[in-house]
C-alpha cells in the first residue's frame, strides 16, 4: 500500500521508487502525519509528508489549499500547502520542509521572525470570501464556559479563581466591536510556524475558518504569554516578544479591533487553564492560577482598549 502511495507521490516526475521508509511525525484521534523518504532506481531521493485523515476533512483541506495557492504569493514566506490529494486513502501529500519551529527559537532571530509572522497572518486575514466554516463569538464563549464549568468542579480552590473570570468574560463579551469575518488560521501560535533559514512557513490549516481575525491575534499573543510564564527559564528578552508581533500587525489597515484581540487573548489564557489542569491534575492548578491572573488582566483591559 505504501509503495503504491509512493508511486502516486512522484507521478509525472519520471521516477520509479525502488525503496522507501516511513517515520511517524504526529498523531491525533482523527489524523496522523508520516514522513516518507523515497529512493529511486537511479539513486535519486525525495521526501514527502503524508497527512492521513479519518474523515473527509482532507478533501476540504485540498479544496482550501488549491484556493489559497491561487491567492497568496509563493516566492517568500507563506503557507505549507498540499501538492496532491489521494481520495481513495484520504491522504494529502505535502513537500517535506526542514526547519525549526518558531516556538523553539529563543535567540536574537526571534523579534524579526515575529514581525514576519505578523505579516504572514495579515496576508491570510485579507482573504474574506472563502468557503470554510464560520463560528460565531457565541460559540467560542459557550465552549469556554463549558471548560470553566469543568474547572469549577475540580475543587474549591479552582472555583474561587474561575468564577470571577466567568463574570469578567461575560461582561467583556458585551464590549466587543463589530468585526467583518475573514479567513483565519484558527490555531495560530509560534509552534505552527517553521523557519527554514530563509523562509517562514505557516503549517496546518486544518482549523481554518471565517471569523474575526482578532481571534488569531489574541490566540497567538496568549500563547506567547503562556510560554513566558510557564517556561522554567525563559530568555530575558521574551517579555518583549508580544510587542514585536503586535506592532508589526497592520490592525488599523485591516480594521481589526485591539479590544477584540484583548478579549480573545483572555479567552485563550482561560482555556489554557483547563488544558493545564486536565493534563496535570497535581501541578496544573498551580500554573492555572498564574494564567488566570493574566486572563483577568486581558478581560479588564477590554473596556479601556482604543
Amino acid at each position: 500500500m505504501v509503495l503504491q502511495i509512493a508511486r502516486q507521490c512522484v507521478n509525472g516526475a519520471g521516477l520509479e521508487p525502488a525503496s522507501f521508509s516511513c517515520t511517524l511525525q504526529s498523531r491525533h484521534p482523527d489524523r496522523f502525519v508520516v514522513k516518507i523518504h523515497l529512493r529511486s532506481k537511479a539513486g535519486e531521493e525525495r521526501d514527502f509528508a503524508l497527512k492521513v485523515y479519518a474523515d473527509d476533512l482532507g478533501d476540504r483541506m485540498w479544496t482550501l489549499g488549491r484556493s489559497l495557492a491561487e491567492r497568496l504569493p509563493t516566492n517568500h514566506d507563506g503557507l505549507w500547502l498540499p501538492r496532491q490529494y489521494m481520495p481513495d486513502v484520504r491522504t494529502l501529500v505535502f513537500p517535506w520542509v526542514e526547519g525549526t519551529r518558531l516556538s523553539e527559537i529563543v535567540d536574537e532571530r526571534m523579534p524579526d521572525l515575529l514581525r514576519r509572522a505578523a505579516a504572514l497572518a495579515a496576508g491570510i486575514h485579507r482573504i474574506r470570501e472563502i468557503d470554510v466554516p464560520t463560528p460565531t463569538p457565541e460559540m467560542v464563549i459557550a465552549e469556554t464556559l463549558d471548560r470553566c464549568g469543568w474547572l469549577c468542579c475540580r475543587g474549591p480552590s479552582l472555583e474561587v479563581t474561575i468564577r470571577p473570570l466567568v463574570r469578567l468574560l461575560q461582561r467583556a463579551a458585551t464590549e466587543l466591536d463589530p468585526a467583518r469575518p475573514t479567513l483565519i488560521h484558527g490555531d495560530l501560535a509560534a509552534g505552527q510556524f517553521l523557519w527554514t533559514g530563509e523562509r517562514l512557513i505557516l503549517l496546518d490549516m486544518d482549523t481554518a475558518c471565517r471569523a474575526d481575525p482578532a481571534y488569531d491575534l489574541g490566540h497567538f499573543l496568549a500563547q506567547l504569554e503562556r510560554r513566558c510564564m510557564t517556561d522554567k527559564s525563559p530568555p530575558a528578552q521574551a517579555a518583549s516578544w508580544p510587542a514585536c508581533f503586535r506592532d508589526a500587525y497592520p490592525a488599523e489597515a485591516l480594521g481589526v479591533s485591539w479590544r477584540n484581540v484583548a478579549f480573545y487573548q483572555g479567552v485563550t489564557l482561560l482555556r489554557k487553564t483547563f488544558t493545564l489542569c486536565q493534563r496535570d491534575p497535581v501541578g496544573g492548578p498551580r500554573l492555572a492560577v498564574r494564567l488566570a491572573k493574566r486572563a483577568r488582566a486581558a478581560f479588564e483591559s477590554v473596556a479601556v482598549q482604543v
